[in-house]
């Protein structure tokens, strides 16, 4: 057992003399050097890799924590939050709808408020010419007034010079008659 290449441990070489006449192969050798380096180190307490009773522990717990914290957290944050949005959306609905709505009644107020404006420039610009033509009546009838009492005055006028000629005609006749006389007189003719 000294010449092989591969030294066994300890406990093996006694196993090996205490056997009487069975011989260990170098195979069983190597095969349980392998497999004592394949196997892993025994953990120690709080390692990295403690898989003891811990690791059905923590996953239960976990497990239970997630389930806890769903049904007392999530599902009426959940809950809240989808109530917050179906109001939202319904808010944001209405609002659209009001806004369309809006938007429809500016159409017809725009419409209204155009055929309103058309309505009072026709009716301002009607009363600009039906008080223009008025205002021209009352011009022509003042003009034709004024030119009837003034051909009124006129003829009075005319009618008064003419009645005081006739009446101041005696009047020259005499006084020309005697300023003849006085020229005359004074003159000695």
């Amino acid at each position: 057992a000294s010449s092989s290449a591969f030294a066994a441990p300890k406990g093996v070489e006694a196993r090996q003399t205490s056997t009487a006449g069975s011989a260990v192969q170098p195979w069983q050798v190597a095969g349980s050097a392998l497999l004592l380096a394949a196997a892993p180190e025994p953990a120690h307490a709080g390692g990295m890799f403690d898989f003891g009773l811990t690791l059905p522990f923590v996953a239960i717990t976990f497990l239970t924590m997630m389930a806890v914290l769903n049904a007392l957290w999530y599902s009426p944050v959940t809950a809240e939050v989808d109530d917050r949005n179906k109001k939202l959306l319904k808010t944001l609905s209405e609002a659209t709808d009001m806004l369309s709505k809006a938007d429809e009644m500016q159409v017809v107020y725009t419409a209204q408020l155009r055929e309103a404006r058309e309505k009072a420039s026709e009716a301002v610009k009607a009363y600009k010419e039906e008080t223009s033509k008025s205002i021209e009546t009352q011009i022509t009838a003042a003009a034709t007034a004024r030119e009837t009492k003034a051909a009124e005055v006129k003829a009075k006028l005319d009618a008064d010079m003419s009645a005081k000629k006739k009446a101041s005609e005696a009047e020259i006749e005499k006084r020309k008659v005697a300023f003849v006389k006085e020229t005359l007189a004074a003159v000695n003719l």
